[in-house]
């Protein structure tokens, strides 16, 4: 059994009564997932309102818990003891974690995949195979490495968008000096490393950044960049205050958009929100790459996996009926439209996304895409969660040195990966 999976249970054990109370009323189609913002809910729906066409019955297996380490760890109880969902939102290399437990079904046994080739960009077919093998479905791209810019803020001031870190600390100096929040940012450390991977991308460049969140590669880890990384990043702690710690992204994203805040770096998940509150791209916010990374696409894959089951021929209907609803142009579509993300299919219509999304697809197309480390796409779960804690913990404290962080970030990688 995988150890990353066998060290997380641990850390469940605790809600194994709620797991067993949940699992007595299963119904046909159990999906689990973490879309529970108000955006989120709304993208959930054109799911359920999906599958209901195709006569599925959409049970809601919903965890709370930004970035989904919820919902893992509770799909880790349910399938270690024998009762999984029939699908669950997992990406990434932890759709290889899960397949050596042969716990998933391949989803070319399922449908004809043969098409796939055709609409799905190379990159978003490695993140859901596994040994040539489809073993998840991709629903959407999303980006990480947005800044976004208030436009009533901005254009009241006559600010530009910062290209570079020296004009984002000019711009945010000015802000602060005015009396206005220059910076909104939530207060979990999963949110801390989002704004660390973007600045680390700056720094590095795409190629080492690689290096060093994907492959682990030391020489990247210990070197005099990595540390100028975490002492840019450092810097924009003065713009947060204690009152944030521990607050959620989305209550963040609502005092960006409703004029507290000038700027937030957050992936375009936060459209979602803002355009169920009825904000509009370009009139109530401008999307930039964040300073230093207008050549990058950091991306995030939505993507699901179906468990293996009692594989009844209605179980085994009921999962074709899901995975080609999700692959349907139809319904990425509609999903993308009110989740903030383009879709996993290039073969679409975006005439009638706005215009962020219209520029995250150009991007994709053109620009370096590199893995986002802090969205499950460069590492596993477990190793990711224990990295993102550790550059949140040196964020937050007042005494840890960039070259101490750096040092500490050698020595958990090598731990993480030594067999």
């Amino acid at each position: 059994m995988n150890k990353n999976i066998i060290k997380s249970l641990s850390t469940v054990f605790c809600i194994g009564t709620y797991i067993l109370s949940y699992t007595a009323n299963a119904a046909p189609f159990e999906v689990l997932h973490w879309w529970t913002e108000p955006g989120e809910l709304q993208s959930k729906q054109v799911l359920v309102d999906h599958l209901k066409i195709k006569n599925i019955e959409f049970e809601d297996f919903a965890i709370v818990g930004g970035g989904g380490d919820g919902a893992i760890h509770v799909l880790q109880m349910r399938a270690l003891s024998g009762t999984p969902p029939e699908a669950a939102q997992i990406k990434g290399p932890d759709i290889t974690e899960w397949d050596k437990l042969s716990m998933l079904v391949s989803i070319d046994k399922l449908v004809d995949t043969r098409a796939w080739t055709n609409f799905l960009p190379e990159v978003v077919i490695n993140d859901v195979s596994v040994d040539n093998k489809y073993m998840g479905v991709p629903i959407n791209i999303h980006r990480v490495n947005w800044l976004w810019l208030n436009t009533k803020i901005f254009k009241r001031f006559g600010l530009a968008a910062p290209t570079t870190w020296k004009q984002f600390f000019t711009v945010a100096d000015f802000i602060q000096a005015k009396g206005i929040k220059p910076l909104s940012m939530g207060g979990t450390p999963w949110q801390d490393a989002l704004l660390f991977e973007s600045i680390a991308i700056s720094v590095l460049g795409p190629d080492n950044y690689i290096k060093a969140f994907v492959y682990f590669d030391n020489s990247v880890i210990n070197s005099a960049a990595m540390v100028e990384a975490f002492k840019l990043f450092k810097r924009l702690h003065r713009y947060t205050s204690i009152a944030q710690q521990g607050q959620d992204w989305f209550w963040a994203s609502q005092s960006f958009i409703n004029d507290q805040a000038a700027m937030f770096f957050m992936g375009d998940w936060v459209k979602g929100s803002w355009t169920a509150a009825g904000k509009e791209a370009l009139k109530d916010y401008r999307c930039v790459p964040a300073p230093g990374t207008e050549e990058v696409f950091s991306y995030n894959i939505d993507s699901f996996v179906l468990f293996k089951k009692v594989n009844t021929d209605v179980e085994q209907t009921n999962q074709k009926v899901f995975v080609n609803t999700l692959i349907s142009p139809e319904f990425q579509i509609d999903f993308s439209k009110a989740k903030g993300s383009i879709p996993a299919r290039q073969n679409v219509d975006l005439s009638s996304f706005d215009a962020c999304s219209k520029q995250s697809a150009y991007d994709f197309d053109h620009k370096i895409k590199v893995p986002s480390f802090t969205q499950n796409m460069a590492t596993s779960s477990h190793q990711q969660g224990q990295i993102i804690q550790l550059i949140s913990d040196y964020f937050n404290s007042e005494s840890l040195s960039a070259e101490e962080a750096v040092q500490q970030l050698d020595v958990m990688v090598k731990a993480l990966t030594s067999k």
